[in-house]
């Protein structure tokens, strides 16, 4: 296929890009990165190094000619894909690692020229600068929903109209953690038949199968791994700080499209035992405890460094590491797929996530939290700064504005006074009980 030939080129141009106009970085040079990786043995790699291996080696394969290539917007399940053999590539994702290698705010300001504003999400706007710069593989097929985020569709549209390619749109009804009885069964009913119907989709398309087998071994990989991560979340809650807040913080565990692989239980099951290894040791010396909402900077670990260094404010809970699913039925595959779409507490009320942050508070027994409000995210700075408001009182509860991956829309040192407000606030309350 002709759009499958250019993948090379554009794999060219991406490393190309890698190399030439990195400006500030978290992290090293993409193409060093994916040099040193391949070259360990894969027994010696942490938990962190075999995720970047998988990611990386995730994206590789999305410049291969051969393969079939999903482009999924966030959220989207991604066992499907693998029970039929595909790649799956979450843009928001790679533009969270395009931020961290220091690619991010050309590419950003080339989607505000193109067709974006200052005020719509980053992920999305470097998103369209890497697709007018022609640096992301060509996709087979682009599958969005309405269950975050809100560019996802018309980005979904905008690529499927430059590419030539065709796009699939799955309806998500709002809230469905919060249905009960027959209306509970009826939006899992809705939700499976459009899963079905994005197979068939595939299968109609392509002339491959979805083979059964394979795709109950996929789900019963993401059941592995996420028995794995709930006992890291054990683990956490009973010791002292065991991990660095950007390490943590940069498996994402909801976000990431390696559920339904092997290699993601290992990699689960590897960090768990790093923290077993670092309980034994005695943990980190933490003063205080704090849970972490959203996201963080990409491009920038000062905040975090700062608060876990300088004022032994160390995280033990992220939001993006919050597995709110219940496991598997292999037996009834889409329905199961449904349901943990439809449990999403992102995409609910707010009361549904102040319930959950009381109970993470209690659980990891939290002096504080801190919210990281990426501008560009509806859903979540409005909420991020109502929620604030709802816990005044009970915790101390920190909201900074800023972005993901767009560099110049954050500042340490603009807010450095705040964070310092807050863990005086912490020590004020934890010194007074």
């Amino acid at each position: 296929m002709t759009h499958r030939a250019i993948r090379s080129k554009q794999f060219g141009e991406f490393l190309a890009l890698a190399k030439a106009k990195k400006d500030r970085s978290t992290m090293k040079d993409a193409t060093e990165k994916m040099g040193e990786l391949s070259n360990i043995p894969y027994d010696k790699l942490t938990a962190a190094q075999k995720r970047g291996r998988l990611i990386t080696k995730l994206i590789t394969r999305a410049y291969d000619p051969n393969e079939y290539v999903i482009w999924h917007s966030l959220f989207m399940p991604s066992e499907i894909f693998y029970g039929m053999g595909m790649v799956p590539f979450s843009t928001e994702m790679v533009s969270a690692g395009l931020a961290g290698a220091g690619l991010s705010k050309g590419l950003v300001e080339m989607g505000e020229m193109y067709t974006q504003c200052m005020d719509s999400c980053s992920f999305s706007t470097c998103t369209i600068g890497a697709i007018t710069s022609d640096v992301f593989p060509i996709p087979d097929f682009l599958i969005t929903t309405s269950q975050l985020c809100d560019p996802e569709k018309k980005l979904g549209r905008f690529a499927s109209e430059n590419y030539k390619r065709k796009d699939f749109f799955i309806d998500i009804p709002y809230g469905g953690c919060l249905l009960e009885g027959d209306a509970y069964d009826t939006a899992v009913d809705y939700v499976a038949k459009q899963l079905e119907y994005m197979v068939a989709f595939f299968e109609r398309e392509t002339g491959m199968k979805l083979d059964n087998e394979k795709l109950a071994r996929a789900l019963d990989n993401s059941n592995k791994a996420r028995e794995w991560f709930l006992k890291i979340d054990e683990l956490r809650a009973n010791n002292p700080a065991l991990i660095k807040g950007t390490k943590i913080l940069d498996f994402s565990a909801v976000l990431l499209d390696i559920w339904g692989s092997e290699e993601a239980v290992d990699i689960f099951k590897t960090l768990h035992d790093e923290l077993v290894e670092s309980a034994a040791k005695g943990g980190m010396s933490e003063q205080y405890r704090i849970g972490w909402i959203h996201l963080r900077p990409y491009y920038d670990n000062t905040i975090i460094n700062y608060l876990e260094e300088e004022c032994g404010a160390y995280i033990v809970k992220e939001e993006i590491n919050y597995i709110f699913w219940e496991a598997h039925d292999l037996n009834d595959p889409f329905r199961s797929i449904a349901r943990k779409v439809l449990a999403n507490p992102a995409y609910s009320p707010l009361t549904v996530k102040n319930k959950i942050y009381s109970d993470v508070i209690k659980k990891f027994r939290l002096d504080g939290m801190f919210g990281f409000a990426h501008k560009g995210c509806r859903h979540f700075y409005s909420s991020l700064h109502i929620a604030s408001d709802s816990f005044k009182g009970k915790c101390p509860f920190i909201v900074i504005d800023g972005d993901c991956v767009d560099p110049r829309a954050y500042s340490f040192p603009l807010i450095k006074t705040r964070v310092d407000s807050f863990v005086d606030t912490m020590k004020i309350r934890k010194e007074g009980m």
